[in-house]
């Protein structure tokens, strides 16, 4: 399967291992990009996700023994990921829209100190 086809669920990853309560169904793996140790849900087995530590692109691995089938979610577990999938992308999209205008403004910024260095360095 192409990388393109994985579906992206909202499955928590925890950050501090050493101090999160790791459950027996948990699925502990490294990061093969950067060594970091995740741990995931169980509901997370084969999906694709980003490394907390270094942001890359990331299998979960499948446990021995565990089906896909075993994780088929019935349909009100599949609305609720699907409500959550839209506020995580709504509260996105409101986070690109002010990190743009954050740029403009920043950009504005630059544009005036570049005009007070280029006329203080003409009168010097």
């Amino acid at each position: 399967m192409a990388e393109a086809e994985y579906e992206e669920i909202d499955v928590p990853v925890r950050e501090n291992t050493e101090e999160a309560e790791i459950r027996d169904t948990d699925i502990v793996f490294d990061c093969p990009h950067c060594g970091k140790n995740l741990v995931i849900d169980y509901r997370g087995a084969g999906l694709q996700i980003n490394c907390s530590e270094c942001g890359q692109s990331v299998l979960v691995p499948i446990p021995d023994g565990m089906e896909l089938a075993d994780l088929d979610l019935d349909s009100g577990e599949i609305l609720k990921q699907l409500f959550a999938t839209r506020r995580n992308y709504q509260k996105a999209e409101l986070k690109i829209q002010a990190l743009k205008a954050r740029l403009v403004q920043m950009q504005e910024t630059l544009s005036v100190l570049q005009e007070v260095v280029s006329e203080g360095i003409t009168e010097a």
